[in-house]
């Protein structure tokens, strides 16, 4: 039996690599499940025990709503997400089976190909019961996920446990040495395999200060049902800091699995020729990558995507900061949307589920303009408490602290623009530290 244990806290990009495929783990679109559900799915059948899901106080709400009626234990980060804690918090709440296998995700992993991930796990679980870790990487040829390089000592093929020499922190630049040493190093996928003593073993031995605090803020929780939030004042001592910079750089008995994702950069470039022969000059394995898609693709074209090419490169050449990305952000309470920004003004939309409140902090900025396009809003600034009704608008005077309630039975939607003051050379005031639309 193996027992999953899914960090659904935060996506955190630490290289260049991973800008461009940032995914987001709790984002949904209808009748599109996220990528979040997607691990749940692939994690459950007859050889997996009910998942030990770890998440933040922000996203309780999302996770336990895509959780839906699926057995779960849920441990709840007070604060912000720290990434080797919550590992060891979900692993000390099993200390009670020393013996058990703890199959550990992130959320955002893309687990799709379950063949290959059953196969990979049959694979690692006699190494994992003998008392190593099992780290699960991919080809340095696809998309940086974050999560550590591995220095293999051998070429890994089909599957097979092959000696990790180094595990290196994911932060660090891309060297000549590590390109030469390409075929020879895994990008790490965040994916684990090892028994929950020997976890918590390695924890101890190397990453002492976590350990203690961690184990008190378990300790000290409060418990609802399944679901356990770890104590705020332990808690927040622990350090924030990355499984692999706390302890897989420091471990011997550690061991690599080749799992490569199904997402291909040139899976749907069926008609880039220019490809054929610049890919070949520089990467073999691509070029046979390619071919092989092809070949795959062959009854099966899409006309138009290589199209997206030069729209991509259209986008790259605006100078708006968003121009390649949607800065939009998931919240317990709902969805809040950048749509502008320009000099001395921000332009947002703010989603707001039925009977949600939140409190937004007194901006820098100046005043704030609150149009109502859906539903009813209750507004109250200090003593003062207003109604909005869908097609009215209210205006915030400048540097007031605020709370926002949807008291409807319907999604709330408001468009927020928000002013700010320009200073003698035509730049916002204090435009470094202004927080869009203010949330708490």
């Amino acid at each position: 039996m193996l027992h999953p244990i899914i960090l659904a806290g935060g996506v955190t990009q630490t290289s260049e690599w991973s800008t461009g495929v940032c995914h987001l783990a709790l984002e949904t679109a209808p009748g599109v499940p996220s990528r979040f559900e997607g691990v749940l799915d692939a994690m459950s059948g007859d050889v997996f025990a009910d998942p030990v899901v770890v998440t933040t106080r922000d996203n309780m709400s999302l996770v336990e709503r895509q959780i839906a009626a699926r057995p779960a234990a849920l441990i709840v980060e007070p604060e912000t997400h720290k990434p080797a804690a919550a590992l060891l918090s979900a692993v000390l709440s099993l200390r009670h089976m020393p013996g058990a296998l703890v199959v550990v995700a992130p959320a955002t992993a893309n687990l799709a190909d379950t063949r290959n991930l059953d196969k990979a796990l049959c694979n690692a679980i006699p190494a994992a019961q003998r008392g190593e870790i099992v780290m699960f990487g991919q080809r340095t040829t696809r998309a940086y996920g974050g999560f550590g390089i591995m220095e293999v000592v051998t070429q890994p093929h089909e599957n097979a446990p092959v000696a990790v020499s180094r595990v290196l922190a994911s932060g660090r630049k891309v060297t000549l040495s590590h390109l030469l040493h390409g075929n020879h190093q895994l990008w790490g996928t965040g994916l684990y395999l090892a028994r929950v003593d020997v976890l918590l073993a390695a924890f101890k031995s190397h990453a002492s200060r976590l350990f203690l605090p961690v184990k008190n803020a378990l300790l000290r929780a409060g418990t609802v049902d399944r679901t356990t939030l770890l104590d705020r004042a332990t808690y927040r001592r622990v350090k924030a800091i990355t499984f692999e910079k706390a302890v897989a750089e420091k471990i011997e008995n550690i061991c690599a699995i080749q799992l490569d994702p199904t997402w291909s950069a040139l899976e749907e470039w069926d008609q880039d020729a220019a490809a054929d022969s610049a890919v070949a000059q520089w990467d073999e394995d691509l070029a046979q990558e390619r071919a092989g898609v092809l070949n795959a693709r062959a009854a099966a074209p899409f006309p138009h995507s290589a199209d997206m090419m030069a729209v991509y490169a259209s986008l790259s050449k605006i100078s708006a900061e968003d121009a390649l990305s949607a800065h939009a952000t998931e919240y317990d309470w709902g969805r809040l949307e950048s749509l502008a920004m320009g000099p001395g003004f921000t332009l947002q939309r703010m989603s707001i589920a039925p009977g949600a409140t939140l409190d937004l902090n007194a901006a820098p900025g100046g005043a704030e303009h609150w149009i109502v396009a859906q539903g009813s809003v209750l507004i109250t600034i200090g003593d003062h408490v207003r109604l909005v009704w869908e097609g009215h608008s209210a205006r915030i005077p400048a540097g007031r602290s605020r709370r926002i309630e949807n008291p409807g039975s319907g999604t709330l939607v408001l468009v927020q623009l928000q002013v700010m003051p320009l200073s003698a050379t035509g730049q916002p005031q204090s435009a470094a530290s202004f927080s869009p639309a203010g949330v708490a």
